[in-house]
Formats: C-alpha cells, sequence, structure tokens
C-alpha cells in the first residue's frame, strides 16, 4: 500500500478510537478524564493564603451529603456513575460542590488569617495546621502508652481535628475581638437585641439574660464582620487545578 494511503488509514483509525472514548464521556456530560493534582497543587489563593487540594478536599467531603440532597430535591437525581457529571440547568453535581467548598474554604480562610493578625495563631497556612495535628496525636500516643489520662478521641483525624480547631478559634477570636474592642457591647445596643430577640429570652428579663444577650450579640456581630471580609476577600482561582480535584 502507498506511504500516503498508509497515512491516511491511520489518521482514520486514531480518530475512530479517540470518537470512542470522548463520545461516551460528552453524551453523559462529563469531560475525558483528567488526571488528579497532587495534595499540594494550589486549588486558589484567599487574599494571598494558597489552598492547597488536601485542604480542599476536607471541604468536599463537608458539602456532598448537602450536593446530593439539592440535586435530588431539585431535579429528582439519583446516585449512579454519572451523578455527578450530569448536568442539570446548565451545571452538574461536581460544579456545585467545588463551588460550595471554595464558599466554605473562602470563609475559613478569612477566620484564620483574623486570627493570625490578632495574634492567635503564629501562621494561618494548611502546612502549619498538618505540623499541629501530627504533633497532637503524638502527643496523645505518648500520654497513651505512658496510661495518662487524655480527653476526647485517642487519635484525631485530619477532618475532625480542622473541625475541632477552627471552632475553638472562632471562639477565641470572637473574645479577643471583644478585649480589643472591635466589637464593642454598649448597654443600649444589648436592650435593643434583647427587644428585636425576645423569643430567645422567654420568661427572662434584661437584668437576668444580660450575660446571655451579650454572648448571642456578640456572636451576630462577629458573624456579621466574618460575612463581610469574606464577601471582600481576594479569591484566585486556579482552575486546571480546581477542576480536576476529584469530588469522589
Amino acid at each position: 500500500m502507498p506511504l500516503q494511503l498508509i497515512t491516511v488509514a491511520a489518521l482514520v483509525a486514531a480518530a475512530a478510537i479517540t470518537a470512542a472514548v470522548l463520545l461516551p464521556a460528552m453524551r453523559h456530560g462529563r469531560p475525558p478524564t483528567q488526571p488528579a493534582p497532587p495534595a499540594t497543587a494550589v486549588v486558589a489563593t484567599i487574599d494571598g493564603q494558597p489552598i492547597p487540594v488536601r485542604e480542599f478536599a476536607l471541604y468536599l467531603g463537608q458539602e456532598r451529603a448537602a450536593t446530593f440532597t439539592h440535586f435530588r430535591q431539585r431535579f429528582g437525581t439519583a446516585d449512579g456513575p454519572h451523578f455527578w457529571t450530569t448536568p442539570h440547568d446548565g451545571q452538574t453535581p461536581a460544579s456545585y460542590l467545588r463551588e460550595r467548598a471554595l464558599a466554605d474554604v473562602t470563609r475559613a480562610t478569612v477566620e484564620l488569617n483574623l486570627a493570625h493578625q490578632f495574634g492567635l495563631v503564629a501562621d494561618s497556612g494548611y502546612g502549619s495546621f498538618l505540623h499541629n495535628w501530627e504533633r497532637e496525636n503524638a502527643r496523645r500516643r505518648h500520654a497513651v502508652a505512658a496510661h495518662q489520662v487524655i480527653y476526647g478521641p485517642v487519635q484525631y483525624t485530619e477532618s475532625n481535628y480542622f473541625t475541632y480547631v477552627l471552632n475553638n478559634l472562632a471562639a477565641a477570636l470572637r473574645d479577643r475581638l471583644t478585649d480589643t474592642r472591635a466589637i464593642t457591647t454598649p448597654d443600649s445596643a444589648l436592650r435593643s437585641y434583647f427587644t428585636a430577640h425576645r423569643g430567645d429570652f422567654p420568661h427572662q428579663s434584661f437584668a437576668s439574660a444580660q450575660e446571655e444577650v451579650r454572648q448571642a450579640y456578640v456572636l451576630d456581630r462577629y458573624r456579621a464582620l466574618i460575612e463581610r471580609l469574606t464577601g471582600s476577600a481576594h479569591v484566585r482561582t486556579y482552575h486546571s487545578v480546581f477542576d480536576a480535584v476529584p469530588v469522589t
């Protein structure tokens, strides 16, 4: 067979193979398979703080159940091999999940950066968290081996320890913001809050509920502050990594 005919035949065969691989994926609304990025690859930067795949994966895990529920209730979809890659109203569950996870990690990063500004953490990066997690688990292993009393689990999972740290840090940050008068609690504001949320303090006078009112008011102001900072955060997404992070 002449060389030109061999070349044409080879190209036709290659095109047929490519179509056989890509067309089933296209019919189900999913792109060709992408290799998963490494755990250290940067998904996004939030106010300059890099977010690695490993950290982003925690938020994906936290939002997975809510994503299932959303698509089941709104579109009647069921779990299956193409659940994550089948679009509904122009959006796949995978992209919806990634967007929710990005919103969550943005809020958490804003909190961590604020805690760093107020001297509560030396380093707000995820690498520092991983170091502290490993050190805490080592401490717990040694304590158990020495028959010492420990509180909580013998070993924290990465996800559980991250949640534990964030919850404790948020409480400490509220106290620091109040102590430094970044959040103020004037009597007039507390009384107004008490009146507006009277149902939260049934059968109580302002005098008897004042400390509860103060705590609730501080929490309300803290949440408003974090939401405002989150809304103005500078988020830069690296889609070559972001879109390739596995959701399952």
